[in-house]
């Protein structure tokens, strides 16, 4: 079985990590889905400069670049074999916000508790 790419989805039914891709230029698109396309092929062995760990909550970050801008998407693996994408920004800062990481946390543990 394959592994697969899902986005979260919040109790109003919004996917904000869909909403965010879609709002950014056709090649950022495109560039976000060749990494989406490596993820699913190399699953939880695609490492640098692709993925690199969080902490130690599970919480991962894909990173995409597209021109001179920085893409993040934070995310974590879940049983069966999937790939839960719970938040994303355009990255403007050498540190990630951390609000951006409570925003993806409290999405995972949302997720995990349905």
């Amino acid at each position: 079985m394959d592994w697969r790419v899902v986005f979260y989805i919040d109790k109003e039914g919004n996917e904000p990590v869909k909403d965010f891709i879609l709002g950014q230029p056709n090649g950022a698109i495109a560039e976000i889905l060749h990494v989406f396309k490596l993820l699913r092929r190399f699953n939880i062995t695609l490492g640098m400069p692709y993925v690199r760990k969080i902490d130690k909550s599970g919480l991962r970050e894909l990173r995409i670049r597209h021109g001179s801008d920085l893409y993040r998407i934070f995310y974590f693996a879940y049983t069966g074999r999937k790939f839960i994408l719970l938040h994303a920004i355009l990255k403007k800062e050498d540190k990630i916000p951390e609000s951006d990481k409570k925003i993806a946390i409290q999405r995972m543990n949302d997720y995990k508790s349905e």
